[in-house]
């Protein structure tokens, strides 16, 4: 099996690329599938997250640190295509960084995390334009906003999602992650939120988003053949 190539990026920091990353990996390694982390952030947060794990506990997804290669990890990217089932690439929050673009040329599927704040609303833009340049060039690439530590039942989120869903150009999933602790403790267990207690509503949100992400990498199957 060829893997399925999801990039998540932004080019704004804080919006949580890291969290979707290793929540969508270690969900799908959980569910018994080959996966790979590619960490193109030189803060290297994934990998930091990954290492946490014990030895007896390890996290679901290998982890590969190339953002040294920038602008060519495409490359390398190709050469691990057969070996795993998915491939999940975090991009570092650089406005300037190739990666986003190296990685989307050989991607199936981009993810922009979004928080529902303004700053945020006003960052995406430049990420999705970002994203439909790397189209032009990757014509089957689909590509969604994922709205990210959205706090429910305040005014903002609701305006903010309700702007997000009127785009035309990229559609909002349907899938959204809350503002929760879980999904910051679970990085200090070097695991996903499934290994926290009581954090059933954090792991409904990652398996949706997971669902989600699946459907739409069947759709392109589909589509392919």
């Amino acid at each position: 099996m060829v893997a399925k190539v999801i990039t998540v990026f932004n080019q704004k920091g804080g919006c949580g690329k890291t969290t979707v990353s290793m929540h969508v990996a270690g969900t799908l390694g959980l569910r018994g599938h080959r996966v790979l982390v590619v960490d193109m952030d030189e803060q290297g947060t994934a990998t930091r997250w990954a290492s946490q794990a014990p030895d007896e506990s390890p996290f679901p997804a290998t982890l590969s640190n190339l953002a040294a290669m920038g602008g060519k990890m495409h490359r390398e990217i190709r050469s691990q295509i057969e070996n795993y089932d998915y491939i999940v690439i975090d991009c570092p929050p650089a406005v300037h960084s190739p990666s986003p673009s190296s990685a989307m040329l050989v991607s199936d599927l981009a993810l922009i995390p979004v928080v529902p704040a303004p700053a945020d609303m006003w960052a995406v833009v430049a990420a999705k334009q970002l994203a439909f340049h790397a189209q032009a060039t990757n014509e089957v690439l689909q590509v969604r906003l994922v709205p990210n530590m959205v706090q429910k039942n305040t005014t903002l989120a609701r305006e903010t999602l309700d702007v997000l869903s009127e785009d035309t150009e990229i559609p909002l999933a349907v899938a959204r992650l809350g503002s929760r602790s879980a999904y910051r403790e679970c990085q200090l267990l070097g695991a996903t939120v499934h290994k926290i207690s009581r954090a059933r509503d954090a792991i409904s949100e990652v398996e949706s988003l997971v669902d989600e992400a699946l459907t739409l990498l069947s759709e392109r199957r589909i589509h392919e053949h």
